[in-house]
């Protein structure tokens, strides 16, 4: 904090010096002040523009060009001084030409309008920063030509306008652009290098729209003195500017804020776009009876790039739920697969059982539910230590899943060391079948266990079948195939059992 505060002293002593600079020449040079008064006035958008880029190179990428633009804008702002110093001090610029300067004061608000205009809350293809350009650029020449009533660029002559009508013209330029940059720094308050941004630009587009007009104001009054300490009224906004990019303009690379943009920044993001495509149609209709091809022109032109920025928002929508759908499709899935073996876990169990349950209740068709056991998985463990067991799990997983015979039938991991298999459509010996299949695989697998439980892991196996158990839900099906699987594991372990109405009632 303490070197923020002297780095600020010394940036405003810095700016205090110019305008002291400035103040001093206009009164002790009086034979040449209009030539130094010009030098003071284009320095200092020169600075402006300077500090301007810095930021936009030692900005991110999104930041970096909305600086880019506030730099063009000062530019083209600081081009119209040049000519106009050039036409006063020279008095050689042909007529045709010299409203060139009037044309580039004018349209130094068009980047600005850009930088404005254009949504910024996420990092959007050129294409659509290409488009706001094309119609913000639209807008500042059909208002140029609405105003002078006069197609800039055409070899026509040029009815001269009032000074009271142009002064006001731009008097509502400056406060338009500085009423939108500040509802753009209000809706952008929460992201660090939106606020910082809009906060510089909001206080330099005030402080100028103030200055510039009492400054426009005082020539009026005073149309006859050429240059004069009023001059250094248009020094001040672009020197606040230099100091303000310099302190808190310039963004750094820090990640970007999260959280949801808050209901006014919806709507300024949002109703930009539509505003420029009502402002643009409106002009060219205005513009339709004193220039009407340049009217019809422009009414293509805006219709033309609505269309071709609604089919690039619907192509970016269908890409994004699509993305969505594939995100949504792959967490569901991860959600129902176990882990560690990399078969369902017992939450899809559930949700499958109970779903091929009512299929074959609906159908009258077969049922088959297999729980599988590893036998003397407890002494292997204690042998051999829990990351064979881990290993030996996913081996055995991978075995009963290659064991079954169709897509359609799933193997989950039950909980701890037992699986179970559902199998829709299968009679008890089709069941049966399979069980034995899953005893071979595992037997393949050659893992080994403890020497005292007969050196190979092995599985034992309940099978249970729908129509046989008919229950009020699922349970009745688990509690049948659990009950065979303690009947296999009673009687050698190794095997597969079917189970009964009989042997379960027992």
């Amino acid at each position: 904090m303490p070197g923020l505060q002297s780095r600020t002293v010394r940036l405003v002593a810095c700016a205090a010096v110019f305008l002291l600079l400035h103040g001093i020449c206009n009164i002790a040079l009086d034979g040449s002040r209009q030539a130094v008064s010009y030098l003071f006035t284009s320095v200092a958008p020169l600075l402006a523009v300077i500090a301007c880029l810095r930021a936009a190179r030692a900005g991110a990428r999104q930041g970096s060009t909305a600086w880019s633009l506030l730099a063009a804008a000062l530019a083209l702002w600081l081009l119209g001084m040049l000519l106009s110093s050039w036409e006063d001090l020279t008095q050689q610029v042909a007529p045709s030409v010299s409203f060139f300067s009037d044309f580039a004061y004018f349209m130094y608000g068009a980047p600005i309008l850009l930088a404005i205009s254009s949504q910024t809350h996420d990092r959007r293809s050129r294409i659509y920063l290409f488009l706001d350009g094309v119609l913000v650029t639209l807008a500042a020449y059909l208002t140029y030509a609405l105003i002078f009533s006069i197609s800039p660029f055409v070899n026509q002559a040029i009815e001269p306008i009032p000074i009271g009508r142009l002064v006001f013209t731009y008097h509502m330029e400056n406060l338009v652009l500085a009423c939108g940059a500040s509802l753009r720094w209000l809706a952008g308050r929460h992201a660090r290098e939106q606020r910082a941004f809009y906060g510089a630009l909001t206080l330099f587009l005030w402080a100028y729209a103030l200055l510039a007009g009492l400054y426009n104001e005082l020539s009026l009054a005073a149309p006859d003195v050429q240059a004069g300490l009023r001059d250094l009224l248009v020094d001040c906004p672009f020197l606040l500017l230099a100091v303000a990019v310099l302190l808190i303009g310039a963004p750094t690379r820090e990640p970007p804020d999260g959280g949801k943009l808050d209901p006014l920044a919806l709507f300024i993001e949002n109703f930009s776009p539509i505003f420029f495509n009502a402002a643009l149609l409106g002009l060219g209709f205005a513009l339709m009876r004193q220039h009407f091809a340049l009217g019809m022109g422009a009414i293509f032109v805006t219709l033309a790039v609505q269309s071709l920025r609604s089919a690039l928002l619907q192509s970016r929508y269908m890409r994004s739920e699509r993305n969505l759908r594939e995100a949504r499709d792959k967490l569901e899935k991860l959600s129902q697969t176990d882990a560690l073996t990399g078969v369902g876990n017992r939450r899809h169990f559930d949700q499958m059982l109970e779903l091929e349950w009512q299929r074959a209740k609906r159908n009258s068709a077969p049922l088959a539910l297999l729980m599988i056991d590893i036998d003397h998985f407890k002494s292997l463990n204690d042998t051999f230590g829990h990351p064979y067991g881990d290993a030996c799990l996913v081996r055995i997983a991978q075995a009963l899943r290659a064991a079954l015979p169709r897509s359609v039938d799933l193997l989950a991991r039950y909980g701890g060391e037992e699986f179970a298999a559902i199998l829709p459509g299968t009679e008890p010996e089709g069941a049966l079948l399979v069980a034995a299949k899953m005893r071979e695989a595992v037997a393949r697998e050659k893992i080994g266990n403890a020497p005292t439980r007969g050196g190979w892991v092995t599985v034992s196996i309940g099978v249970a079948c729908y129509p046989d158990f008919v229950g009020a839900d699922p349970g009745t099906l688990v509690t049948a195939a659990d009950h065979a699987l303690y009947q296999a594991k009673q009687g050698g372990r190794d095997c597969a059992i079917l189970a009964t109405m009989e042997s379960v009632a027992g």
